[in-house]
């Protein structure tokens, strides 16, 4: 008996030190390249964007051409595992096939040093996460209508040429400087899968643990899509919301005054109720909101 808990102890012991020196070595190998490293003999970095699950993004400038672009480079922590380059060839199929004016345009790819790079058009403009919690913007109902409208916009592209794009998320919707919405980081994105509406993501660990919210939307399936389109509606609409000192949290359904229809629409794009089956019917339920909406006006 006691054998059995010292052997449950080692095992949690070990687990965490495994997880401790797998931390330190991506803190080491993933530290981003200095400002003014110039990438493929013509890239120079100005600043990081950001730095995801597997990739690292650079504001760039190139000086061929003297204009700004976005350089990924494949996290080096990621490079020799069996996901860092079918992550990279995908998201590199993925631009290669789209071709439109609110998503990011493949210009190159290359390889230096071992290391793995995707240079892509740069979108300017702020993100949605940064308009909502930097620069405090709100939304009324109608205009989180209208964006959330304008996204189903480019995912109709997106998904009309057999594509997921798994990471609709607010820091990845930019607000172009001419107004316009483009969705950006096709990190995760992939070839949509007709049985796949059961199974997790192809791309996460096995015998990891993932919350369920991460599971809905990694799965290769349209309604990943509209689970994450629920998500960042509901960020817009909680952009105005005040909560009470002391105040218990509550349910957003009980916290956010709705209309019935607006309300019956965020969920079943959250699969509380039955999902919509496809674009199509979501986006003519989006319209007759946004047309009610108006009328109120």
């Amino acid at each position: 008996m006691h054998s059995g808990r010292g052997s449950r102890r080692y095992s949690r012991w070990k687990a965490l030190a495994e997880e401790m020196w797998r931390r330190v070595r991506e803190a080491v190998l993933d530290r981003p390249l200095r400002a003014g490293t110039v990438l493929g003999g013509r890239y120079a970095i100005e600043r990081v964007l950001g730095i995801g699950s597997y990739g690292i993004s650079y504001l760039c400038k190139d000086r061929r051409i003297g204009q700004k672009c976005v350089v990924k480079q494949v996290r080096p922590s990621r490079r020799k595992g069996g996901k860092g380059l079918p992550v990279f060839e995908r998201e590199a199929a993925v631009l290669a096939a789209l071709d439109h004016p609110c998503v990011p345009k493949l210009l190159n790819r290359f390889s230096e040093r071992r290391n793995l790079f995707l240079c892509m058009e740069y979108m300017r403009g702020r993100n949605l996460e940064d308009a909502l919690f930097a620069d405090g913007r709100t939304f009324t109902l109608l205009d989180a209508l209208r964006v959330s409208r304008s996204i189903t916009d480019i995912l109709r592209y997106v998904h009309g040429k057999g594509f997921v794009h798994r990471d609709v998320r607010i820091p990845n919707i930019m607000i172009r400087l001419d107004g316009q919405l483009a969705l950006i980081d096709f990190g995760l994105a992939c070839p949509v899968s007709a049985g796949a509406s059961r199974t997790d993501a192809p791309d996460m660990e096995e015998g990891d643990y993932y919350p369920e919210e991460k599971r809905i939307r990694r799965k290769p399936v349209f309604a990943s899509d509209f689970y994450a389109l629920g998500h960042c509606l509901l960020f817009m609409l909680y952009a105005d919301f005040e909560e009470q000192p002391g105040q218990p949290e509550r349910g957003w359904e009980e916290e956010l005054t709705l209309p019935d229809g607006v309300r019956l629409f965020i969920r079943r794009l959250l699969q509380i109720e039955p999902p919509f089956p496809d674009l199509e019917p979501l986006r003519r339920e989006l319209d007759e909101l946004i047309r009610v909406e108006e009328q109120k006006q």
